[in-house]
């Protein structure tokens, strides 16, 4: 599946840097700190939802107090021929229902690596309200290096009826076709992304899924790692804005064009 968006990543820059975790990002609302979460936890927020996005066996093993559970197959059309397609509406619309979310909450996503960004971007995409979204900064790992305490029973959540925005609320302009990738490849001012691992932009790796290795000719390729920090105490958590605007710049990727991410 590919994503298409302009000028709304959390690497599109201010003038202002500061150090990480306040790294001079265009959309810091986007993100909460560890601290901020354990505030909202602590008094426990009645509009808060919590999600945690990793497996079964690793959300048992310790997860944030009160936080539910979604996974990669929830998120997946398990109708589609093709394996790791987003989930239709009513699909999310019904998983996000039994955690007991509602379009009134607010909603903190994490995980141990990108997948509560994807689930971030499904919900985008359906209408769920941006502003009521937010990843947690250095995710997991991050919460845990703070000390703070973690669950191992799920919580009981109460079901509810959950319904998106209608259709017409659809910002369809954050997904792309195979078309419109196949213009993007020959047009100025587009570029279209590779954000997988060395080893799958080789084709020496093949996830589970892929129909075959390799990339699609043409395209400019960054790990996706390489917008986070990777070791010390800043772990995990998103680099500054001025370091990725770097990074990315290098490649010709700028906030003055459409990118096109897969």
């Amino acid at each position: 599946m590919l994503g298409l968006t302009s000028g709304v990543l959390l690497f599109i820059l201010v003038p202002q840097i500061e150090a990480v975790p306040n790294g001079g990002y265009k959309h810091a609302e986007i993100l909460i700190q560890p601290e901020e979460l354990k505030a909202l936890v602590d008094r426990k927020d009645s509009n808060l939802r919590v999600v945690d996005v990793r497996e079964t066996p690793v959300y048992l093993m310790g997860h944030i107090p009160g936080a539910v559970q979604i996974w990669r197959s929830d998120m997946e059309d398990k109708n589609h021929r093709l394996p790791g397609m987003m989930a239709p509406r009513e699909q999310m619309e019904s998983v996000l229902g039994k955690v007991g979310i509602s379009d009134k909450n607010t909603i903190v996503l994490y995980s141990d690596l990108y997948d509560h960004a994807r689930l971030w971007w499904i919900l985008a995409y359906y209408g769920f309200p941006i502003r009521q979204m937010k990843l947690l900064d250095g995710g997991i790992e991050g919460w845990k290096r703070k000390g703070y305490s973690l669950d191992m029973l799920p919580p009981a959540p109460k079901k509810v009826t959950f319904l998106f925005p209608g259709k017409n609320k659809t910002p369809s302009s954050i997904l792309c076709t195979l078309s419109d990738v196949r213009s993007a490849l020959k047009a100025q001012g587009k570029i279209v992304l590779d954000v997988r691992s060395r080893s799958e932009y080789l084709g020496e790796e093949t996830k589970k899924g892929a129909l075959k290795p390799g990339r699609i000719p043409g395209v400019t390729w960054i790990e996706w790692k390489e917008a986070v920090v990777q070791e010390g105490p800043w772990k995990d958590y998103w680099k500054p804005a001025e370091e990725i605007n770097k990074i990315f710049g290098e490649k010709g990727v700028t906030p003055d064009k459409d990118i096109y991410f897969y």
